[in-house]
């Protein structure tokens, strides 16, 4: 009889459960963050707490379960939209290791002993601390490493239509000059780009599904002064003169009569 009555309780949470995680995309099944970590511990505490007790009904069950899950929602959706607010909310990571430097105040900060530290390096293959030349601690507990010798990683400054504010600080630049680059290649407003990398001193965009991108007005004036020089060069060419060679009579000498 208790089976009987909790059947609707659980078919109830499932359809819930399987439209959070729909709604709440893939990253769910990836290293989350914090705020995903909490958020689904939540959830998954009203779901059992309604399931186990007899008190609440099917209907306050699934009210819990959509007013929390539709919170998680809408701040995952914030986040994507303003970078402030994502940082605010889910952290910067934290850089451990600085031109082969390790940054001691900023193992603290991210509560990870050096021996942990090890331990991760030594995961990915490297042997010693001497091999670091730069090293993040990512939100998700996992280590982004760039080896002395290799190319720095890119930089994402343009994040689903949005400046990243945080990256586009890291590298001393600012949105006049961003906004400079972009025009420079084509685009006239930052909405039309879905996400920009800076990478070996070079921004490559990656634009909007459906957007054109224009010629930028310099390669327009260069195309244009090309051809108007070589309109111009080829209306200066002197026209060369044909000359007519003279046919050049040969001298007949006059034999002199003989006298007699």
């Amino acid at each position: 009889m208790y089976l009987v009555e909790m059947a609707p309780k659980f078919l109830l949470a499932l359809v819930i459960l399987l439209i959070y995680v729909k709604l709440s995309g893939k990253s769910q099944i990836a290293p989350m963050s914090q705020l995903d970590q909490v958020g689904s511990m939540v959830i998954g505490a009203l779901v059992g707490g309604a399931l186990l007790s007899p008190s609440v009904s099917a209907v306050d069950a699934a009210c819990l379960v959509i007013i929390w899950g539709g919170l998680l929602v809408l701040i995952r959706y914030i986040k994507s939209k303003n970078s402030k607010l994502r940082d605010a909310i889910d952290g910067k990571p934290i850089q451990l290791v600085k031109s082969g430097h390790l940054i001691s105040a900023n193992f603290l900060k991210a509560n990870l002993p050096v021996r942990d530290f090890e331990t991760l390096v030594n995961v990915q293959g490297i042997c010693s601390f001497n091999q670091l030349k730069e090293v993040w601690y990512e939100l998700n507990g996992s280590l982004t490493i760039i080896k002395k010798g290799d190319k720095d990683i890119a930089v994402l400054l343009i994040e689903e239509s949005a400046i990243s504010q945080g990256n586009l600080e890291q590298l001393h630049k600012n949105e006049a000059w961003l906004t400079a680059q972009i025009k420079e290649q084509g685009y006239n407003d930052i909405s039309e780009i879905f996400c920009a990398e800076w990478f070996d001193n070079k921004l490559f965009i990656y634009p909007n599904d459906g957007v054109v991108v224009q010629a930028p007005k310099q390669e327009k004036q260069e195309k244009q002064e090309k051809q108007e020089n070589l309109t111009e060069k080829s209306t200066d060419k002197p026209v060369k003169k044909t000359t007519t060679k003279k046919t050049v009579k040969p001298k007949t000498t006059k034999k002199a009569q003989p006298t007699e």
